[in-house]
């Protein structure tokens, strides 16, 4: 193989050899699936380009054309890849999804109907018999009785057999592959027919179970108990900083490149540290061990996510899972110093970075829990949800089992995956910033105790505490979280909108005001406490100031305030 040129750091996308993978894996993720199909089918030889693409990257292929529309490419694949498909298609957790595997029986059969009916007769005869018994009722008729009458929904290919689809709208493409069956061979679909009432589902189900996970070990889909193992943290003085490198045999046969999916690595290291030490891998035998040992490992991290039937969008979430913990590690240990970073994955393996990247992540939730444990909300009696939304789901996400960012219900999800160590120092920071919060009420409180009908109030957040206390001070009233009236609430405003005729009211000159009044009361905080405090606080003025810029001053004693306690 070629050597990759060195590429621009500007180009976010990795170096590969000039004789690497073909260009329909490369730009997978520019390309849409119907031109991905366009692109194969014209190639000089398409059935060669798709039998030798490593199974999992078909498989990726397969998801991003379409269950039904990849019927061309199911048609060039060949029979190792049809396999790693249905052993990931057809199965939820331990057991067949009846529906699921018809469905692609009949995708198969539609694409090439020859080569169908003999692995269905061959290497795939279990699945014909579990689906066929699953999928049929059948009736026999006699030699002898000659008043028989076929039974309504039933029909026949041999004038003995009678056949009934439990599902109607199944009948007309097992009725198909029946006929064709018994067309190939007689003899064969009477045995085949014959004997579905003496086969039990329970039994064939659980042998090739067995046989599915033997072959999807050997891409990475291990046990569970195996799987998880990979969660478990990893400390840095285990990876070998200089030295040998790793060596992993990535050969099979004559074939060295046969099992080394290209796919999960490319799109999963599309940014960080990852992605910049990739480029930096020269040696070939190096960049396909990455590759294989990357695609094993996202496929672990599909079987502990609990993933039965995997979208595409699984599957790249799985590698940028993969890839988010390896950028921390990466960039943790080698400040993004590109060379280093690709030093530190040649000579380990990468699920040792992994680990270490998780372990980094772990320490940051340890902290969280334990400073959860003596934190002053908790005594008081409160949740997660006294910070308000973001602030205390980004505490839950933390104390998740494999923490997690809040996302804010980005892409329709509450939270998402560590990318990388920026990631984990803002997370981190911002944990720093709560607990120094929380020692900020505890002081507050400890000098203005928090009454029983304040702290019991429904909805009540820092917010709250924080305002009320402020406003009252503002206001002369004496100090404490105690309730202001809406009278008062519209003097408040009044106050902090001096000399500001219209909207929006930026309040800037009350902003300094507002942090002199609180970090007066920080006396008993640390250094670093306290410039965490003072961050936080201004972030929680500018939340404020936001909240009530356009809000007109007789709307200010809303009865469900989000910043003041208003009677």
């Amino acid at each position: 193989m070629k050597r990759p040129s060195d590429t621009d750091p500007m180009d976010n996308r990795m170096a590969e050899p000039a004789s690497g993978p073909p260009a329909v894996l490369r730009e997978f993720d520019r390309l849409g699936g119907r031109e991905i199909l366009e692109r194969i089918l014209r190639d000089r030889n398409p059935r060669k380009l798709v039998e030798e693409l490593p199974a999992g990257d078909f498989y990726w292929i397969a998801k991003k054309i379409g269950a039904d529309d990849c019927l061309p490419l199911l048609e060039l694949a060949g029979p190792d890849q049809w396999q790693y498909l249905l052993d990931l298609e057809i199965w939820n957790r331990d057991e067949i999804h009846g529906a699921e595997a018809l469905a692609w029986l009949r995708r198969l059969f539609e694409a090439d109907r020859p080569r169908t009916l003999r692995w269905l007769l061959g290497e795939g005869n279990a699945l014909l018999y579990f689906v066929l018994q699953k999928s049929l009722e059948v009736m026999v008729r006699e030699e002898d009785d000659r008043e028989f009458e076929i039974p309504e929904g039933f029909f026949t290919h041999d004038g003995v057999l009678y056949l009934n689809a439990l599902d109607p709208e199944s009948e007309p493409f097992l009725r198909e592959l029946t006929g064709a069956i018994a067309g190939a061979s007689l003899p064969a679909y009477q045995t085949l027919i014959s004997s579905l009432a003496s086969a039990v589902p329970s039994e064939m189900e659980e042998g090739m179970y067995r046989m599915r996970n033997v072959r999807l070990a050997e891409s990475g889909f291990l046990p569970l108990e195996e799987a998880v193992s990979i969660f478990s943290p990893l400390s840095p003085g285990a990876l070998i900083r200089e030295g040998k490198a790793a060596v992993v045999d990535v050969t099979t046969g004559d074939e060295p490149a046969a099992l080394i999916p290209f796919l999960p690595l490319h799109e999963g290291g599309q940014e960080g540290c990852l992605r910049e030490a990739i480029a930096r891998v020269t040696d070939p035998l190096a960049l396909d061990r990455l590759r294989l040992e990357f695609a094993g490992l996202a496929n672990r991290i599909a079987v502990v996510e609990g993933l039965a039937r995997i979208e595409l969008e699984g599957l790249v979430g799985m590698a940028r899972k993969a890839a988010g913990f390896i950028n921390i590690a990466l960039e943790e240990l080698t400040g993004r110093d590109r060379e280093a970073a690709a030093a530190l994955l040649v000579q380990n393996p990468l699920e040792s970075v992994f680990r270490v990247g998780f372990g980094f992540v772990l320490r940051l939730k340890r902290v969280a829990e334990n400073w959860r444990r003596i934190a002053w909300f908790r005594k008081a009696g409160f949740e997660n949800a006294f910070w308000g939304e973001e602030r205390g789901e980004l505490l839950s996400g933390l104390l998740l089992q494999r923490p997690r960012l809040y996302a804010g219900l980005r892409d329709g999800e509450l939270y998402r995956d560590f990318s990388g160590a920026e990631d984990l120092s803002g997370a981190s920071k911002s944990l720093m910033r709560l607990i120094a919060l929380d020692g900020f009420l505890n002081a507050l409180t400890e000098c203005f105790p928090l009454d029983r009908e304040t702290a019991s109030r429904e909805g009540l957040t820092c917010r709250h505490l924080l305002f009320t206390f402020w406003a009252r001070k503002r206001l002369g009233l004496g100090p404490g979280f105690s309730a202001i009236t809406p009278g008062e609430a519209r003097s408040l405003f009044a106050a902090l909108r001096e000399g500001e005729t219209a909207p929006p009211w930026r309040m800037e000159r009350v902003r300094a005001v507002f942090l002199e009044d609180m970090t007066a009361q920080t006396a008993g905080l640390t250094g670093d406490l306290q410039a965490a405090l003072r961050e936080e606080l201004a972030a929680l003025w500018e939340e404020f100031r936001s909240e009530y810029e356009n809000v007109p001053h007789e709307d200010t004693e809303m009865k469900h305030n989000p910043f003041l306690i208003i009677e």
